[in-house]
């Protein structure tokens, strides 16, 4: 089993670091706050990351009184990789699995390709990034309980009567 490496995150050196498992921790430390100059210190402890909506793990640093988000995966490469302008892939497909050894630098295309090639993304069916129906709804239209048109189907579903005949003869959909 790997053991666990703490480095500094970049640009919050002495108030943060990150580990190769993907967790980030605050670091022991004192200030002084208010009017009255009071002394507040609180000891090192990890940070709950928040899933953002796009199902990444996230995390709030604070430096100077100013707060902002950070994505742990690309804490993680910044640390352990270094700094990089290209994508930050997951190479499981996972994107709450920030362990190191899941994580690369890659270009948007390959980052592309590689989500088509581990079915994380697809263009067939309702998973196509224009799809108006979904498999369910597909499987109905053939079953055609209601005895319905190919017109009416179209009106339903806000489809071409074209797409309702592709999908009775099998020409689209085919995976359904």
């Amino acid at each position: 089993m790997t053991e666990e490496i703490w480095k500094p995150v970049k640009n919050y050196e002495g108030l943060y670091e990150v580990s190769n498992f993907g967790r980030v921790k605050a670091l022991s430390r004192k200030w002084v706050t208010g009017w009255n100059n009071v002394t507040r210190a609180h000891s090192e402890f990890l940070l709950k990351p928040r899933t953002t909506r796009a199902g990444y793990l996230a995390v709030t640093l604070s430096k100077n009184k100013k707060a902002s988000h950070h994505s742990v995966h690309r804490l993680v490469l910044q640390a352990f990789c270094g700094n990089s302008d290209l994508d930050c892939n997951h190479r499981d497909g996972v994107k709450t699995n920030n362990y190191l050894e899941n994580l690369e630098y890659c270009t948007t295309r390959e980052n592309i390709l590689h989500a088509y090639k581990i079915g994380l993304k697809s263009n067939k069916g309702e998973k196509g990034s224009g799809a108006k129906l979904a498999d369910d709804i597909v499987r109905n239209i053939r079953k055609n309980k209601f005895n319905l048109s190919k017109k009416e189907f179209a009106a339903c579903f806000d489809v071409s009567v074209s797409t309702i005949k592709m999908i009775l003869s099998n020409k689209s959909w085919t995976h359904v």
